[in-house]
């Protein structure tokens, strides 16, 4: 595993997004310093298209629309936005079929782990523990913590 201070780009999970836009989650000063962190390393900052809804119906749950899109927008403009295309699923559901030994394993977050590799992204920040457990090591991405970032 690389040190995160080492690395030029990190792609952010669903769970990071919302610890920054909560204040009243466990970890969101951490996640708040962890941001700061990244910016000021100038580490390029990643998400996806799946990340971005999910986080836009947990802010409508709280929030008016016009604060909702006001948020993703201001995430939008700092974070470069990934997409799956046909090909990315099929080819994610051979690697899953072929190499899965976790039948509880979380598709949502290997199709994020197998984004962040196609695009070459040195690691992923979550708090997730059990992140694409039994599949990381099939790809080129580091998965780190808020802890292993300060």
């Amino acid at each position: 595993m690389r040190d995160w201070q080492s690395m030029n780009s990190v792609f952010l999970d669903t769970n990071f997004f919302l610890d920054i836009l909560d204040k009243s989650r466990e970890r969101h000063d951490q996640a708040n310093s962890a941001l700061v962190k990244l910016i000021e390393q100038d580490i390029r900052l990643y998400t996806s298209s799946d990340i971005i809804s999910t986080i836009s119906y947990f802010l409508q749950k709280r929030l008016s629309i016009k604060e909702t899109v006001a948020n993703i927008g201001n995430i939008v403009e700092s974070v470069k936005v990934l997409s799956s295309t046909n090909s990315d699923f099929l080819e994610l559901n051979r690697v899953i079929l072929r190499h899965n030994t976790n039948s509880k394993i979380d598709y949502e977050d290997c199709m994020q782990l197998y984004l962040a590799n196609k695009h070459k992204v040195d690691a992923i920040l979550t708090t997730d523990k059990s992140f694409c457990e039994g599949l990381t090591r099939l790809f080129d991405v580091d998965v780190i913590s808020l802890g292993e970032i300060g």
